[in-house]
This record gives C-alpha cells, structure tokens and sequence, in this order.
C-alpha cells in the first residue's frame, strides 16, 4: 500500500517533514524494531518490500510503517526507485534511507538529515569510517575501502564510504536520482549519477552494528559489485573505460615499432613478428580510442537532452502544464488518498 494522506502544511509549521525509507527483503527478524526505533526519529516511515517471502511487509504494518510492496524481488534499485516515487508524493523536506537489517542506528537520522536541512548538500552519506567507533571486522574494513577507492576513480568523486546504505536526500537529489543497476551496486551507480548531476555531497559519521553476519559470500559479492562498477564506467565514463587502454596499447605499439626501426636501421633484418604486434596494438588502440571519444560525445549529448527534458516538464509543472511523471503509474483511486 502507498503512504496515507498527511497534513503536510501542519506539520512544516511546526518542524521538518522527515520521511525514512526502508527497503527489506526477508527482514522479518529485524524488521518490526527497525521500524519502532526509526518512527523516534521520522515524520513518517515506508518499508519497501522488496518481494520478500517471509512476514516483512506484514509486521512493518504492524510496527506502524506504510509498506509499498514490489510483486517479486527485484533488488535494491528497484527498490529505492519504488520508494522514492512514493515519498515524493508526500513532499518530504528530507528523505532518509537505512537498512532493515538493523545495522544503521536510527538515533543518527537527525545528524544525517542535518545538513539537507541546513541547506548545505543535497545528498548526505553516513560514513563508517570518518569517526569509527563500531566494531567492524577487519575483511569488511578491506572490502569496503577497495570498493570505495575503485569506484572515487570510476566516478571521479570522493567518499569515504561509498557502499553506505544509510544516506539522506534533499528535494531536488529525490527528482534527480533514478537507478538501473542490478544486484548490490546501487551505492556505487548513486556516486556516478550524483556527480554527473551535480549534487552537493556532504558526509557524517555514523555507527554500525552487524546484528546478522554476512547473508552472502563476501568475496562473491565483492567480485559483483567490481564488475557492475566497470559497467558503469563503460556506460558513464566511455572515455575513461576505453581511452585509456587504447592510449596505452597505442603508446606500447609505439615502443615495439620503434624497435623494430632501430633493428632495421641498424641493418638487420625486419622482426616480422615485433613489426606485426606493432601494427595490432597501434591499430587496437586508435580504434579503443575512437570508441572512447564517440562515446562519450554519445553520453554526454544524451545526458544534456535528459537534463532538458526534466528541466522543461519540472518548469511546465510549475505552470501547472504537466502532472509528475512518477505519478502517472499511481492508480486514481490512490492518488485520491494522497491529494
């Protein structure tokens, strides 16, 4: 079920509207004191139920959350994009994402929704490494920092966190973010959109508690993140994925070749194999570079008509011209509850 009716003007006289958005998949263990403990802390409370089949979406109901349930387990992504067409429907001042697993502390939301509050960023990251006081085991701390390093490069932004799921969002990220990627990626495909987008990123520390151990292989899902990550540089940063192997197979082409130039200026015969590697990695390289800045000029044309095209329905909104995109999906009797 979708969000009821709240008395949105009421509650911006007296104090902000923090919404906290909950995506659970088979969390019925947690679930119903995540949900308790978060409402200490939110105006309101969405579980998005990611398909689960246990008793998830049936004790958040009955912990007081609104539950917006998805017809199969489609994944964190899909998930958040659920939520997030929910909570905009009821004009949040902030949006707060944790996880159902218990991990995340809901005594930090004020802290992280603090500078969305403020004005001072559009995303907020909650970091388990600025200020670290939680127990965390030394294979997550390695993990995390590798994955944290190989995506700041990807996206050429700078976290110190970048697979926190515990994260706060101003009006303007909740109308600029949408998520595609599959699996456990969605923090690092986040990173490459905030950037792209131009949002303001703030980071605050935050505590941790690993109340259930690891539910999947650790190094299985560490390999699957990596991989969706060089996805997304392939997708966002086609200059970046392909320019630079091509610049060095061309500059190892270069090399060889001369080579071959000093052996047969020296008299000696022509290396036919050198002479060919030569020639495969100059030409490999030319066209992996040609690709690169095809590509990105692709991207970067087709991200300009996007942002455009938002620009132009978000002015017509404001005129009254258009109705959201997001809520175009919400049958009329629902949309009804929300007016």
């Amino acid at each position: 079920m979708l969000p009821d009716k709240l008395s949105h003007t009421a509650l911006k006289a007296e104090k902000p509207v923090i919404l906290a958005l909950i995506p659970a998949y088979n969390e019925e263990r947690f679930i119903a004191s995540v949900v308790l403990e978060t409402k200490k802390y939110a105006t309101h409370v969405i579980v998005v139920d990611d398909g689960s089949s246990d008793r998830t979406a049936e004790l958040a109901l009955a912990a007081g959350a609104q539950v917006v349930g998805q017809p199969k387990n489609m994944g964190k992504a899909q998930a958040l994009n659920a939520g997030f067409r929910a909570a905009r429907l009821l004009n949040p001042d902030v949006v707060v994402c944790l996880d159902g697993d218990a991990q995340h502390d809901p005594a930090d939301i004020p802290e992280v929704a603090r500078p969305i509050l403020e004005g001072q960023a559009d995303v907020v990251i909650g970091s388990r490494f600025l200020d670290r006081k939680s127990k965390i085991p030394g294979w997550r701390i390695v993990g995390q920092h590798t994955l944290t390093l190989v995506t700041n490069l990807a996206s050429g932004l700078k976290t110190t966190d970048s697979q926190s799921g515990f994260r706060a969002f101003s009006p303007l990220a909740l109308k600029a973010l949408r998520f595609h990627t599959a699996g456990l990626s969605v923090e690092s495909e986040m990173q490459f959109t905030i950037q792209q987008a131009g949002l303001r990123v703030a980071e605050v520390p935050i505590s941790v508690s690993y109340m259930d151990g690891n539910k999947r292989n650790p190094v299985v899902q560490a390999l699957q993140i990596l991989d969706a990550i060089l996805s997304l540089v392939a997708r966002r940063r086609p200059l970046l994925f392909f320019g630079l192997p091509g610049l060095f197979c061309a500059g190892l082409g270069m090399l060889v070749g001369l080579r071959v130039v000093q052996t047969v200026s020296a008299g000696g015969e022509v290396p036919l194999g050198s002479a060919v590697l030569a020639d495969l990695l100059l030409v490999g390289g030319l066209i992996l570079g040609l690709a690169g800045v095809m590509l990105h000029s692709i991207h970067h044309l087709v991200t300009q008509v996007r942002r455009d095209v938002r620009e132009v329905i978000e002015v017509a909104l404001q005129q009254g011209q258009a109705r959201p995109l997001e809520t175009q999906e919400i049958p009329s009797t629902k949309q009804e509850q929300l007016a």
